[in-house]
């Protein structure tokens, strides 16, 4: 896997300094362009957004999340009850603002969050077309971090819905691919 070392850095985390979170380099300057944020997210509808027909998004600054299927015994050829498959909290970093205390008042009260979708955009033909869509559902907000102008949100997700898409050169779509799992009660599809 090829890494685009000037496109990325990374932002630790204040609980714990030698865990980070990869994020969009915010010293990249677009000259004479006016670009599209290349990942957006949305939370319930506690975000927004100028950006045309992701009015309930933000520029989603960096994020991290990890699936894993945890084996025992001889992974080749079994698998045992002990190999469910586990998701980590989702590490987000958005921008700060009117949401923080929205977001605050939903992690304290420990109520869930219903959707949180993220989204990576391209441009094709001129449109802002979505080539991968992460959808999480029925989620916990674990922990929230301001640092500055950034939050840094946990997220607890029960499901997971991943959908990458395909498109022509002239912005039509050819296809898609899609995985599912729900954490709870271990449904794939």
């Amino acid at each position: 896997m090829s890494h685009n070392y000037t496109q990325y850095g990374h932002i630790p985390l204040a609980t714990d300094p030698n865990i980070s979170i990869p994020v969009v380099d915010p010293r990249i300057r677009h000259i004479n362009n006016v670009t599209t944020p290349e990942w957006m997210i949305s939370i319930d509808k506690f975000l927004t957004s100028n950006v045309e027909g992701y009015e309930t998004y933000t520029e989603l600054f960096g994020w991290f999340a990890e699936q894993a299927r945890l084996t025992k015994g001889n992974t080749a050829t079994q698998l045992f009850s002990t190999s469910a498959v586990q998701h980590s909290n989702i590490m987000v970093v958005i921008p700060n603002g009117m949401c923080l205390p929205l977001l605050e008042t939903v992690m304290n009260s420990g109520s869930n969050v219903g959707s949180v979708k993220i989204v990576r955009l391209a441009n094709i033909s001129d449109l802002k077309i979505p080539i991968q869509e992460v959808d999480y559902t029925n989620c916990k907000i674990d922990t929230i971090q301001q640092k500055l102008d950034e939050i840094i949100m946990s997220i607890r997700p029960e499901t997971r819905m991943n959908t990458v898409i395909q498109y022509a050169q002239d912005g039509s779509k050819l296809g898609q691919n899609v995985s599912f799992f729900d954490y709870v009660t271990g449904k794939a599809s």
